[in-house]
This record gives C-alpha cells, structure tokens and sequence, in this order.
C-alpha cells in the first residue's frame, strides 16, 4: 500500500475516535472533552509532521483544518484549509472557508472549574446510561438557579423539557430523574413509551422513560435501540457531524428508510444540525455501533 494512502488512513481513525469521543458537533462552541483532547493533540502532531515532508498534499491540510475547527483554533483552520484550496481549488473547500470566516472572531473558552451557590448543585451529577451527556446536549440547563419542582430544592443544574405529565412542570433537578422520584410524584415520562424500538426488558423502558432526560425533537421525538438495549443519545447532528463516522454505524441506510425515505446519497443535501431536516445520533451502549434518526420542522 502507499505510505501516504496508508497515513491517511491511520490520522483518519485517529481524528474520528477523537471527534466520537469529542461531545460536541462541528461549529458548537464549546471545547473538546478531557478525552477527546489528547486525540486531537495526537492526530494534529502526525499531521505537521507529514506536511513537513508532503507540504503540496491537499488532504492533509484539510485533515488539520477539521482538527483546528474541532478545537476552535478558527484561524488555523482557514489557514490549513486555504493551503488546501490553493493547491487544489475545490468548490467544497471554499464553502467550508466561508462558514469557517463567520466563526473567525469566536473566542476560544478557557478550560474553567464550574463554580456554584447552589448546595445541591455541588453534589456529583448521577449518570444516566441512555444520555451520559445531558448537559453538553442541552438537555440539562445551567444559566441560573432555579427550584426543583420535584424536591423543591435549589439547583443551577435543571431539566425543562419534554416531560409527558398532567401537571405544569417547570424545572427538575437530575437527582430527581435518576432516582425516578420526579416521574413517580407527577406519574409522568421523559419519553412516550410507544415511540421507542422494541427491547424485550421492561426494567429497561422503565429506565429510559423514568429516569433519562430526554431530548426535544422537531416532531414527536423517537428513542432507537441495538443488542436488545436502548442505545445513549449522542446529540443533535447534519451531515458534517455524522460523515466522518458513516463507517461505524450498524446500518444507516435502514436508519434512514425508516426514519422517513431519505436516501444516503441525498442525505448531505438534507441533514443540517439547526436545519429544517435535523438528526439525531444514538450509540449503541453494548457494541458502540452508531445509529441516525432524523424529523423534519
């Protein structure tokens, strides 16, 4: 095999564990996860060490331009991606630099210890199994503190939506969810237990639309699930987030004849994050495989 076809391929799965492992989606401010970090550190130094030998090789500064994008170096990255277009002059490039113009005056955050006046806030947040992020998907609040309806406690870390109830639920704690207290008191669910795929364990339903924050959907929101267990919700994806992961998913092209019809070639025209057509990324929590649903407004 030829040595550049052969590091393509390896800086290639290093940048996409880094960017599965990442917790967040192309052009979301935020950083990087803690083990996310070291990835992209590693596929970064293979890359400046490849340019130095093949600096007219087109791909490799379109690998580090998605590295800088990632980490919010915004102006490395149209660096990177204008050598690439100098070289090479593809009309995808030059797209990709005029959205990554619109971010080139985005502060990169610093790496900050979250600091709290709430007491229950300062407790360890619980895990929950079917959406180990909550709070880097947005399904977790943190702007202010508020009063748990549920416990009645004040917490700076709350739910507000969906949750399938009778009464007006204007915010609960995640200790309320994990414990199932909150579902209990206002015999409620965070997911409608007929829009989920078929597992054979009800303590497992009863897990997810119990004790799991859910995720808001454009229509009525759907829960996927492999191996017999509901799958982890990921987050909100287009196809820029999803593409360098086409190869880990279980069965995408089935994904996406039921979700709707839409056909895996037409999908970079449709799927955008924010967009009309918006996706939705599950992880398998037995095989890590990927999984796709998507709705549109």
């Amino acid at each position: 095999m030829d040595k550049r076809i052969e590091k393509l391929k390896e800086i290639n799965i290093t940048l996409s564990k880094a960017i599965s492992k990442s917790n967040k989606f192309w052009f979301e401010h935020i950083l990087p996860s803690q083990s996310a970090t070291p990835l992209f550190e590693e596929a970064e130094k293979e890359l400046n060490a490849i340019l130095s030998e093949r600096p007219n090789d087109a791909n490799f500064w379109r690998m580090l331009s998605n590295v800088k994008t990632y980490t919010m170096d915004y102006a490395e990255a149209i660096t990177a991606l204008e050598k690439a277009i100098a070289l090479e002059n593809k009309q995808k490039d030059k797209t990709q630099l005029i959205e990554l113009a619109a971010h080139k005056d985005v502060q990169k955050p610093k790496p900050k210890v979250k600091k709290t006046s709430s007491d229950v806030a300062k407790r360890d947040l619980p895990f929950f199994k079917y959406h180990p992020e909550p709070t880097l998907t947005g399904a977790f609040e943190t702007d202010t503190v508020v009063t748990c309806d549920c416990c009645k406690k004040p917490t700076d870390v709350y739910y507000t939506s969906p949750f399938y109830a009778i009464d007006d639920i204007e915010a609960l704690c995640p200790w309320c969810i994990a414990d199932g207290k909150a579902a209990k008191k206002f015999e409620g669910s965070f997911q409608d237990d007929v829009s989920v795929d078929d597992v054979n364990d009800q303590q497992k339903l009863i897990e997810l639309t119990e004790r799991t924050p859910g995720y808001r959907g454009l229509q009525q929101e759907y829960w996927l699930a492999h191996c017999n267990d509901y799958c982890a919700f990921k987050g909100y994806v287009g196809w820029q987030e999803i593409e360098p992961l086409l190869s880990e998913f279980a069965d995408i092209e089935t994904d996406l004849a039921n979700a709707g019809g839409i056909s895996l070639a037409d999908l970079p025209k449709y799927l955008q994050d924010n967009g009309s057509c918006q996706g939705y990324l599950f992880q398998c929590t037995c095989c890590n495989k990927y999984r796709l649903y998507y709705d549109f407004d």
